[in-house]
Order: C-alpha cells, then sequence, then structure tokens
C-alpha cells in the first residue's frame, strides 16, 4: 500500500506530462526569439514531396517546428491535431515535426503505430536531426517553435499549434505567447521594496518563466535569505489535492465522482480534457502560492498553512467529508467459473485495492472501491467497458458491479 500512496501522489504532482531527457544540453548555439535564423542546409525529411526540406525556402510562411520522439505519448496522441491545422491553415504555414531519432525508426514507428494508421495522423518528419536541436534546445518534448520571415517568434508550448496564432502572427507579427525554457531557473517570484523583511504571503496568477518544483517545496532563497514554500502554476484543485495529500495521505485518487462542487465555474477550477489546451488554460486560471518566512515547519504543517491561506485568499472553503455516491464496486462473485481462461496482458497487478487505483487513473468509471480482499496477482488485459472487465475478473472469482457506497469527497464551496 505505501508504493500505491506514493505513485498517487506522484501523478497529482506533475501535471502536464512531458518526455524528459535528463542528458547535459549544450546551449552555446542556442536562439532566443527574435533572433534571425542561420543559412541551413537541407534535411532529410519522412512523409514530404521531395525526401529533403530547405527551411530557407519557407520564409514567406509561418514555420511551426514541433519537436517529439517516438517515447512521448502526448506528441503521439496530438499528431492528429497537428494534422488538421494543416489542413486548415493551408498554404498560410508548413508545419515539420522533428526528431533526433533515425529514419529507419521512425520508419518502423509508423508503419506499426495503431493509432496513427487509424487517424491516418503522418506529418513531415525531420529525422536524425541534430542541428536545430542545437538551436533550439530542450529537456522536455513536444517543444514547440513559430518562425516567420526569417526570424524565431516563439519557442513556446504545443498547445499554442492552432489556427488563430497562425493568423494573429501574420497579421501583426508577433506572438504574445507564454515562453517555453527548460533551463530557466528562476522559482522565486520577483518583487522590489522588500527591505527589512519579516515574512509574506503571495497568491497570484499565472507566472510565466517560473519555474515550477514537483510536490510542495520548501527552498531558502538566496536573495532574501528566507524559506520560500511554493505551489507553481498550479490548477486551484490541484492545489488543494495536493496541500491535502500532504496532510493526510489517501489510498486513492481524487477522481470526478469524488469531487462535489458548489461553485460558478468549476472549468475554472479544473483543466477539462480536450478543450482549449492545458497551457492556455493553465495562463487563464493557474496560480502560484509562496510563503516567505524565517523558519520552516514539518511539511504538513506548512501544508495546512497553505491550506488556510488559499482558502481565504481565494474566497474558497474546501473540505474532506465522507459521502453517499455512486461507486464501482469490486467484490466477490458466485457466478460459476467454468470455461474461464485466465487473462495475459503482462501487467501485474498486485491485489484488488491496486486494481481500483488503475480503474480510476482511466477515468472510464465511477470512483472504484475494495470490498474483496483479494491480495493476490491480477492481470487485467482491458478494462475499457464494464462487460470486458467482468470477463476478465471471473477468471479470479471477482466481479465489478456498480452501486453505491459512503466514501471520502473533496467539497469545494465558494465563499464569496
Amino acid at each position: 500500500m505505501k508504493n500505491y500512496i506514493i505513485i498517487t501522489y506522484l501523478l497529482l504532482c506533475t501535471w502536464p506530462l512531458y518526455a524528459q531527457h535528463d542528458t547535459k544540453v549544450d546551449l552555446s548555439q542556442r536562439l532566443a526569439i527574435g533572433a534571425d535564423l542561420p543559412d541551413m542546409p537541407a534535411m532529410e525529411v519522412l512523409n514530404f514531396e521531395d525526401g529533403t526540406v530547405d527551411l530557407d525556402d519557407y520564409r514567406d510562411k509561418v514555420v511551426i517546428l514541433d519537436f517529439w520522439d517516438t517515447y512521448c505519448a502526448t506528441c503521439i496522441e496530438l499528431m492528429p491535431h497537428v494534422k488538421e491545422v494543416q489542413k486548415t491553415v493551408g498554404e498560410k504555414a508548413q508545419i515539420f515535426t522533428v526528431t533526433w531519432q533515425s529514419r529507419e525508426t521512425i520508419e518502423k514507428f509508423f508503419a506499426n503505430n495503431r493509432y496513427l494508421k487509424e487517424k491516418n495522423a503522418y506529418l513531415p518528419t525531420i529525422v536524425s536531426d541534430k542541428l536545430l536541436k542545437g538551436y533550439f534546445p530542450h529537456r522536455g518534448v513536444p517543444h514547440t517553435i513559430f518562425i516567420y520571415k526569417g526570424k524565431v517568434k516563439a519557442i513556446t508550448q504545443f498547445d499554442y499549434i492552432r489556427p488563430e496564432y497562425i493568423d494573429r502572427l501574420i497579421q501583426t507579427g508577433s506572438l504574445d505567447i507564454p515562453v517555453k525554457d527548460d533551463f530557466n531557473t528562476m522559482t522565486v517570484i520577483q518583487e522590489k521594496g522588500d527591505l527589512n523583511l519579516k515574512g509574506k504571503v503571495l497568491v497570484t496568477g499565472y507566472q510565466e518563466g517560473l519555474t515550477p518544483k514537483g510536490g510542495f517545496p520548501t527552498v531558502k532563497d538566496t536573495t532574501s535569505g528566507m524559506y520560500v514554500t511554493s505551489i507553481t502554476n498550479f490548477g486551484k484543485l490541484d492545489a488543494f489535492i495536493m496541500l491535502f495529500t500532504e496532510i493526510a495521505p489517501t489510498s486513492f485518487l481524487w477522481v470526478p465522482g469524488r469531487i462535489e462542487w458548489h461553485v460558478q465555474d468549476p472549468d475554472t477550477y479544473a483543466y477539462k480534457e480536450n478543450t482549449i489546451g492545458p497551457t492556455i488554460w493553465q495562463t487563464k486560471y493557474a496560480i502560484c502560492y509562496q510563503r516567505f518566512s524565517q523558519d520552516t515547519l514539518p511539511k504538513r504543517e506548512m501544508a495546512r498553512l497553505a491550506v488556510a491561506d488559499l482558502s481565504f485568499f481565494l474566497g474558497v472553503n474546501v473540505t474532506q467529508e465522507k459521502k453517499e455516491k455512486d461507486v464501482l464496486i469490486i467484490q466477490k462473485t458466485d457466478r460459476p467459473r467454468v470455461g474461464a481462461v485466465k487473462p495475459v496482458s503482462g501487467a501485474r497487478i498486485e491485489g484488488a485495492d491496486n486494481l481500483t487505483f488503475i480503474l480510476d487513473y482511466s477515468k472510464k468509471y465511477p470512483p472504484a472501491v475494495d470490498e474483496s480482499g483479494f491480495m493476490e496477482v491480477i492481470d487485467i488485459p482491458d478494462y475499457s467497458s464494464l462487460a470486458t472487465l467482468n470477463q476478465h475478473l471471473l477468471y479470479y472469482g471477482l466481479e465489478a458491479v456498480l452501486g453505491r457506497r459512503t466514501i471520502d469527497v473533496m467539497v469545494i464551496r465558494e465563499t464569496r
């Protein structure tokens, strides 16, 4: 159970998730926004007319470079969207995906990836790249570059690959959108006039350029010499979930069925998947919290202080309560197991309690609870529907049924 709780905590404190590269990066050739793009050699490209591309031929168009690799699930999931944008904007822009991986690797990946086949989402892909990544270094993908009239116009998140931003760049010659800088080290909101500071609490909206820290860290600020406890660019719901996890770790995920809203617009508290894009949502609704103090307390106590601070400044009351809700119950079954075939997927789940975690993470069902006490290894290759899930569970003498139970619920009430 201990590992289960740790995994839950990590999932809650690392949004959004990208493919990360921790190797040392050479920044000596890095191009900044506003820089001229150097003369470029022809580069090898798949799914394109001639098999090579010279970016100098596209000076009159918006060029978008979308860095990715085959390890980045987010990048692959976005490819149908990117292709649709290309279709919509037509001759106004040319989008190239860019990867350091070889032609052979990418050709094999495109040939075998079922999702891209179903969506027919193949894009012009610059392969075996070293040059462009030198000009636009990054640690995480996706990583998106806008170029127009031979100049770098934006270094940003994938959310901004949208027709409206391409049109805006053509019309105005610039883009005022957040910068993605994987090498920025600023962690403290910069303010003036803090002489003889004894302590303070800052709650702001989204802060561009502020480097996020995982979890709920306290660090010593080298400028002020004070201890700074912070939450950086989190949605309000995610911030409270993280703090409640610090105060009292749980053995479940805070899925939508465990959240009860008494607010004017829940969409300002939590990002709704497949809408405007997580980074665009962040710039509108995310918050930053920093508490400066001359001393520090255990993390649990600091989390209690942060809950009180955020509740006051945001005008909300957030409580953890017991309420009866719709749930998915894992229980033992008396159904005959004759003919039940042992499921095989290679994904070993230790016990039904951990299965409830997997089901919650899928967001396909109401909150899952285990009443079976089953502790053996379970193999569930497919839980896309309740019928399929029960087909696999039968082998273990288990079943999943919908019902009502009293469970832990987070209740969010606006107070003004």
